[in-house]
């Protein structure tokens, strides 16, 4: 008989903090745009350029790949809490994705890198395929993670017919118009007071985020890793045994040969938007690839060193992936109130390389937090609002004393 998933598996946690430390990185690398920069305005020097590479290669996409697995899994966790009590699931959970959506609507208007709206959204199509079996699933899931349907796409415009002059124009047209927004959103990001941020994020910017998430391919890699993460739930994989064990140690060594390959590959012949030729294609798909190989690989290499020693520095990870939510959200008020305008408008002053120091600095202080939070109260602040709201009731919040009746 396998374990119930309802006790909390810590290294679940850790890895939620993980996935953060990739996220606050890839924000602080791009001065918190969450948008494509107008040239590069925090270049600077040799190190700059190094560090820029390298967050593409190693971070970006990858750390968001894992949040979006997690997602996924705790779905799995909270459907099997409500079969093991005997409660209805669909109702409740749709409730809490509106009440998240909600949430990351308010996070959008500040930051429009939010991902929250995104997951609210996939997590209510997510519900029908829980009555899916898992090889279906996992099939599904595989086809929309390494972006099989961008490929096709690519391929056929790889292979279309020429364009003619007309729309050589109209697409140069557009390639302009685009690089004028993207100033004119750095522009406020960099220099605007809170109303024009707002204003903008609610308008242009939550269009533009939709357009990207459908354009790059994102929107359906993010649902094909919630489905993965339903499987993995229902697989038990997350509970240290020996054939998990056996499982996560041919995934770190599969998935870093695949990842080793691809980066090769990405190295060589640089993804870009612009798809002229079969080969464009290819290497946009090995891209995609990469990014998944290499979130596997972290994933399962964490995993391991955690199960390794369970009581070792990675435990002091759990703290704050057990308010991953609360986590997430103070991260983008550390980037708002370090480079935007109506903060200490540093956007566009410091070289990527610094912007990354303090990203990850303000992450030391983040697991100093956590941890000290948790030992005074049950959930992150936000964690405990989400869940009031979810159950129309204030939960408690503060830990009872040691001794307490």
């Amino acid at each position: 008989m396998q374990p119930s998933l309802h006790e909390r598996i810590a290294v679940v946690d850790v890895l939620r903090a993980f996935a953060l430390f990739g996220i606050i990185v890839t924000h602080a690398a791009g001065a918190f745009l969450a948008g494509p920069p107008p040239g590069n305005v925090n270049i600077f020097g040799p190190a700059d350029r190094w560090i820029s590479e390298l967050e593409n290669l190693l971070t970006f996409g990858k750390f968001f790949s894992i949040f979006a697995f997690l997602f996924g899994l705790s779905f799995a966790i909270q459907l099997d809490n409500a079969a093991r009590k005997g409660t209805a699931f669909a109702g409740r959970f749709a409730w809490r994705l509106v009440l998240l959506f909600a949430i990351g609507f308010v996070h959008h208007m500040f930051f429009s890198g939010d991902i929250l709206t995104i997951y609210a959204v996939l997590g209510l199509v997510l519900i029908p395929f829980r009555k899916i079996r898992t090889s279906v699933l996992v099939g599904v899931a595989l086809l929309l993670v390494l972006n099989v349907p961008g490929l096709v796409l690519n391929l056929g415009q790889a292979n279309a017919p020429p364009p003619s002059v007309g729309q050589q124009q109209a697409a140069a047209a557009a390639g302009q118009a685009f690089m004028q927004r993207a100033q004119h959103q750095y522009d406020i990001k960099r220099a605007g007071s809170v109303g024009q941020v707002v204003r903008m994020n609610i308008t242009e910017s939550f269009e533009e985020k939709i357009s990207f998430q459908v354009f790059t391919g994102r929107l359906w890699i993010t649902f094909g890793l919630f489905l993965l993460g339903l499987c993995a739930g229902r697989m038990n994989l997350f509970r240290d045994t020996g054939d998990n064990r056996a499982f996560f140690r041919r995934a770190a060594l599969g998935t870093g040969l695949v990842a080793a390959a691809t980066t090769a590959v990405v190295i060589v012949h640089p993804t870009s938007f612009r798809i002229a030729s079969t080969v464009d294609a290819l290497a946009s798909f090995a891209f995609s690839v990469q990014q998944f190989s290499l979130a596997a690989f972290y994933a399962s290499l964490v995993t391991l060193l955690f199960w390794r020693r369970p009581r070792g520095l990675l435990a002091w990870l759990a703290p704050m992936g057990k308010m991953g939510l609360t986590t997430y959200l103070t991260q983008s008020v550390f980037g708002l109130m370090i480079f935007y305008g109506f903060g200490l408008g540093l956007m566009g002053k410091l070289g990527v390389a610094t912007c990354v120091v303090l990203g990850m600095a303000f992450y030391v202080v983040q697991i100093a937090l956590a941890n000290w939070w948790l030992r005074h109260f049950s959930m992150g602040p936000v964690e405990w609002l989400w869940r009031s709201l979810t159950y129309f009731k204030l939960q408690p919040l503060a830990r009872p004393a040691l001794g307490a009746a």
